[in-house]
């Protein structure tokens, strides 16, 4: 090894990274160590294929120095991986032949593995090895075009402008850049020029061979500078125009430069008049404490950075990611600082909103499982009033009322969970014939609640009004949601104005959007009193996000729902505003043709079953729904039998008395839902008729493979949907 100073020895490990010998006499009886936990031994133990690797600095294991391995793999007479021959490079001696190249005070020599990682750099070599940066400009557009040349750049700690030469060293996986301060050697070329200057005027006899050599050093000192200038140009170029904020102060607190962005924040119409300024005079007084505490800091030396929230003087208050690095020159001292920001206003907008629609997926998950678990306790009421009311007799006229009146009740309360698990997407929704006016009517009393009493609601409606396919719970919650912008544009007190009537379109209707064929439409105007709009906000009322509300008290994606909604179902939705005089949103809605008169229900009669006496499975956690399952289906004549969970109902399935249905919940304790239940069944027992029942009413919980011969029983269900139900199960299992 004497040869190589810089190399401590050479090294041998086997396929396991145990230490086999070295040049230094170590790896013998007493000597064993083993290297697989480092890097350049995985790599290639990984890809013995790769011929060189040369790892960063790490601590030998030998001796308490820094080195570099440069390693290759062997490979036994089989091509299986034997393992690697190393050399460690000694890491103090290479950085000191780096130091001793003369770059210049701000010159920096950098040594890189081809894939981007620095292995040495001077100075600050320390702070750099083993840093990856394969995403500058080196590697992503320079190295891929050429494998030697120059290019300007600038510093990785202090920004600082630098010409920065680079070659790929033939036959190694190394890159060399070499980079130096512009100043610093045009500094250097007019202190030659001089000296010569001196020497030809006191050497007579050599002064036209010093006058050729003095032009020629001038040229080159033109040249340079000329360069020098375009390099200046395009950092300019660069500067004013990427779209941040970026502010050159002095320690005096003067700004010594400022660009396009940082201009028009700070309402200067130029950069002459920006430089007569102080920092101080476009701090937010609001925040001018803690913007001293930050300038303070960088005057010390101190880079700062972080999120910050200020009002600027062109009006618009910004959320900034801002960096203030100091400006140190030769000499260490602080002579002022750079302060760069980035506008995330949008960024921290959009952040808010994502939380916001958490939140709302948050509450929408919580009134389905309200609403989940109060159809549980619903069911066990609407079941036992149903047999309540099937069992009293038909002359028995106020008990029936009663009962009657009970299941009404719980009737309202059914349609509330359903309308929460809408709100909770767990609900399939699908458009039916409405009587629109029937709606409104039907909704003045909870709009009326959550108006408030100060609003007062009037409703004009077209007795003669068709009727439209839609989805009703998605036109209530259009109508709610343009009742509440409405109470919040006449700030809480005033007259909101339901109106319905017919339309006949004779032509095209342009909503601005897309374009709405004649025909006839059902319109519903909702109207208020409140501040109106001017045209140019009206224009964008529609647009998803957009909102003149304060900032956290609105999402702006109310209004943008109604016209997704209305062009959903084949209409539009049109509105007219006047700034002081009020607001007008009018729902078109295509129409289904006049209405029908409808029957009164009919009363509830007692079912005529036959006693067949089937045996029937019950599947159900909840012990009032089990009773009142079983009660209902023992008055139906069947012989039920009730468990709580999925292991429970297998081994009475097992048992010998035959079950001729199945009827389960899908959601069940013990780790098997009632869809595991049904496919361990229908394996074993084929022909079983299979019933699911549950709290949500989604018809997408049962498997595809069940939808052919299986129902879903949507709780709280009434006897007569049970029998009907279990009725038509047992007949077509006899098919």
């Amino acid at each position: 090894m004497a040869p190589y100073p810089v190399a401590n020895a050479i090294v041998v490990l086997d396929a396991e990274g145990n230490l086999l010998g070295d040049s230094l006499g170590n790896g013998g009886p007493g000597r064993e160590r083993n290297f697989a936990d480092r890097t350049y031994y995985k790599a290639q133990r990984d890809d013995p294929g790769r011929g060189l690797f040369i790892d960063v600095p790490v601590a030998s294991r030998v001796r308490n120095t820094l080195v570099i391995a440069v390693s290759r793999a062997f490979l036994t007479p089989e091509g299986r991986f034997g393992g690697i021959v190393f050399v460690p490079i000694d890491y103090e001696n290479l950085r000191r032949f780096f130091l001793s190249l003369n770059v210049g005070q701000r010159g920096t020599v950098t040594l890189y593995r081809d894939d981007g990682t620095i292995l040495l750099r001077t100075p600050n070599a320390d702070e750099f090895a083993g840093r990856n940066v394969h995403s500058n400009l080196l590697f992503t557009r320079y190295l891929p075009q050429a494998p030697s040349g120059g290019f300007e750049g600038s510093g990785m700690t202090d920004g600082t402008s630098r010409s920065i030469s680079y070659r790929r060293v033939a036959g190694l996986p190394l890159v060399v850049s070499v980079a130096r301060d512009p100043v610093e050697y045009l500094a250097g070329w007019k202190n030659n020029a001089l000296y010569y200057s001196v020497i030809a005027a006191g050497l007579n006899l050599l002064i036209a061979g010093f006058g050729l050599s003095l032009a020629r050093q001038w040229r080159l000192r033109a040249a340079s500078e000329q360069a020098l200038r375009e390099n200046l140009e395009q950092h300019q170029l660069v500067t004013e125009n990427v779209p941040a904020l970026i502010v050159h102060v002095g320690a005096d607190g003067l700004i010594r430069y400022a660009n396009r962005i940082a201009r028009e924040w700070y309402a200067q119409p130029s950069a002459d008049a920006i430089r007569s300024h102080k920092i101080d005079d476009f701090v937010d007084p609001r925040r001018r404490g803690e913007a001293r505490l930050k300038i303070e800091a960088v005057l010390a030396g101190r880079t700062t950075g972080g999120e910050e929230k200020a009002a600027f003087p062109d009006g618009r208050e910004r959320w900034c990611e801002t960096i203030r690095v100091p400006d140190c020159g030769q000499d260490g001292a602080v002579r002022g600082y750079f302060v760069l920001s980035v506008d995330i206003t949008e960024r921290k907008r959009f952040e808010d909103e994502l939380r916001q629609a958490q939140k709302m997926e948050a509450i929408g998950q919580l009134a389905g499982g309200i609403a989940h678990d109060s159809n549980n306790m619903l069911a066990a009421a609407l079941g036992n009033l149903d047999l309540l009311l099937d069992a009293l007799p038909p002359a028995d006229g106020p008990c029936r009322s009663l009962a009657e009146r009970a299941i009404e009740a719980a009737e309202r309360v059914s349609d509330l969970n359903r309308r929460l698990l809408a709100f909770a997407r767990k609900q399939t929704l699908r458009p039916q014939i409405t009587d629109v006016n029937q709606l409104v009517s039907g909704m003045t009393t909870i709009l009326q609640r959550t108006l408030g009493e100060t609003i007062e609601i009037e409703v004009s409606q077209d007795p003669m009004l068709w009727r439209c396919l839609i989805d009703p719970t998605q036109l209530q919650n259009a109508l709610l949601n343009l009742a509440l912008n409405a109470r919040d544009a006449m700030a809480g007190s005033g007259r909101l104005t339901i109106t319905t009537a017919n339309a006949v379109l004779d032509r095209t209707l342009d909503d601005g959007d897309e374009r709405i064929l004649p025909g006839d439409y059902v319109t519903i105007a909702v109207s208020d009193i409140g501040a109106g709009m001017p045209p140019e906000i009206a224009r964008r009322a529609f647009e998803p996000f957009f909102t003149t509300k304060e900032f956290g008290k609105g999402s702006g994606l109310g209004l943008s729902m109604v016209y997704g909604f209305a062009r959903q179902s084949g209409g539009t939705v049109v509105i007219s505003s006047r700034v002081a005089q009020g607001t007008c949103v009018t729902l078109y809605l295509p129409s289904a043709g006049p209405g029908v008169t409808e029957q009164p229900p009919a009363e509830a009669a007692r079912l005529s079953r036959p006693r067949t006496g089937e045996r029937i499975l019950v599947v159900e956690d909840n012990s009032l729904v089990g009773a009142m399952a079983s009660t209902m289906l023992s008055s139906m004549g069947y012989n039920p039998v009730v468990v709580i969970n999925a292991s429970l109902a297998l081994a009475e399935l097992e048992r010998p008395d035959p079950v001729s249905l199945l009827l389960t919940d899908i959601l069940l304790p013990g780790g098997m839902t009632g869809i595991d239940l049904a496919r361990h069944a229908r394996r074993r027992w084929p022909d079983l008729p299979i019933l699911f029942m549950s709290g949500f009413a989604d018809p997408s919980l049962v498997p595809d493979d069940f939808r052919a011969n299986s129902r879903l029983l949507t709780k709280p269900f009434r006897l007569g949907q049970l029998s009907d139900a279990i009725v038509s199960a047992l007949a077509g299992a006899k098919r």
